[in-house]
């Protein structure tokens, strides 16, 4: 279960990242030429790069907490030796 655990928040971070840094660092021209990011035509540049650095921020908090050890109440924990 523990392993699940971290394969699905590993894939939510990785899909997050992906989508942030798209918005983020593609121009917006580009952007909204795709049929996918077709909602990016009526919106502000500036909303769509703060919606971008909110997903690179989300991902960013989905891994931190294990690898730095903090808030370890936010991190999947393996269950104890010789539980079943």
């Amino acid at each position: 279960m523990h392993i699940a655990l971290w394969d699905h928040r590993r894939l939510l971070a990785l899909v997050a990242l992906t989508g942030g840094i798209t918005k983020t660092f593609v121009p917006l021209d580009k952007l909204s030429q795709h049929d996918a990011a077709a909602w990016t035509r009526g919106t502000s540049p500036t909303f769509v790069r703060t919606l971008g650095t909110l997903e690179i921020l989300a991902a960013i908090g989905l891994v931190l907490p294990a690898v730095l050890d903090i808030a370890p109440v936010m991190v999947p924990s393996p269950p104890p030796a010789g539980s079943p």
